[in-house]
């Protein structure tokens, strides 16, 4: 079997992060979109944001590249999905230079969700075709679960960007997953976005890996995390079977851990939830693995639960579907319970 053209994109997309991001930080100095030093950060230095910027030029032009220049079959994403992109991108640039109050970041959130709710599970290819369905916008009842699922997912990406090189390190690793469905099993994807987002990431982990010399920022957690929810609703679009949800699960349970984590410390300890804290996931890990060694535990997790939930979108069962599903909240609730005793310890080793 001879590889798709459209993987190209992916090295395409590693290439643009390279050479696009020394530009960035340039852009980022000059504007002020600079993260400096608090007691909730352990950067020790201020640090360029805008990151996300990167992303999105990648994911953009990447594609555009394979297209014109090795004549790689596109499928250019709905009108959904741009534009929800791009509200969750300028949101996040917003609140990168001038923090938003949670109710309006919510908002705008949900703005974004809908977006690719009713009008982004479908794309068009190079020749015109449309190709994805968008069943979700005659469903009302799916399609408020699916509105409440990206704005989680965008919410959980963004809570999990607290260190460096996480989210550039795990974004990858679930879009590949995601990508093994379409390739194994035929589920139907934006392919071209699923090799960008792989390439674009890690690209920017070349230079956002510990000590990280630029951040993602809100605008790019929101957009990768929107990204992932986008190439989610595709592979469910017209597949909604329980293997499925479950496998979707597994590929993105670490975030989604993540925040329920975070969201249930905040509570037991009567803080606002909305409130920045150290008591992430990520920092809890750092007292005993450092920052690298954070980012390669959690890469790790990522890896084997992406693995397991490709595997779980073949099970015709829906009772092993249910089981996995249930293995995997103990899983995390044993994880999440030796977590809970441990005491971040700044600053991290590198």
């Amino acid at each position: 079997m001879t590889f798709p053209k459209v993987a190209l994109v992916a090295p395409l997309a590693f290439l643009c992060a390279i050479v696009l991001t020394p530009l960035i930080r340039r852009v980022a100095a000059a504007t002020g979109y600079i993260d400096h030093p608090d007691p909730r950060t352990y950067h020790a230095e201020p640090t360029p944001l805008l990151g996300g910027v990167v992303i999105a030029v990648a994911l953009v032009l990447a594609p555009a590249l394979a297209h014109y220049l090795f004549g790689a079959d596109i499928v250019w994403p709905s009108m959904g999905v741009l534009l929800g992109a791009v509200l969750s991108l300028v949101l996040g640039l917003v609140d990168d230079r001038r923090p938003m109050r949670p109710l309006g970041k919510l908002v705008g959130q949900i703005a974004a969700a809908l977006t690719l709710v009713l009008w982004g599970a479908h794309g068009t290819s190079a020749h015109g075709e449309v190709t994805l369905g968008g069943f979700l916008a005659h469903q009302p009842l799916l399609a408020a679960i699916a509105l409440v699922g990206v704005v989680a997912l965008l919410n959980a990406v963004n809570f999990l960007d607290a260190m460096d090189g996480i989210i550039a390190a795990v974004t990858p690793i679930c879009a590949a997953a995601f990508l093994a469905l379409s390739l194994i099993y035929g589920a139907r994807l934006d392919q071209a976005l699923g090799w960008a987002l792989v390439g674009a990431g890690a690209g920017f982990f070349v230079y956002n890996a510990p000590p990280a010399r630029i951040f993602l920022g809100d605008a790019g957690s929101h957009l990768l995390g929107f990204v992932l929810a986008a190439l989610t609703l595709q592979v469910l679009d017209d597949s909604l079977t329980l293997p499925h949800a479950a496998a979707v699960l597994w590929i993105l349970s670490y975030p989604l851990f993540d925040v329920i984590f975070v969201t249930l410390d905040r509570l037991v300890m009567r803080r606002p939830i909305t409130e920045g804290s150290i008591e992430h996931s990520t920092h809890k890990l750092g007292r005993i693995s450092g920052r690298w060694g954070t980012v390669a535990v959690i890469s790790a997790i990522v890896t084997v639960t992406s693995s397991v939930g490709v595997a779980i979108w073949g099970v015709k069962n829906d009772v092993v579907a249910a089981a996995a599903v249930l293995a995997l909240a103990l899983g995390y609730a044993i994880f999440g319970g030796y977590l809970r005793r441990m005491r971040p310890t700044p600053p991290f080793d590198t």
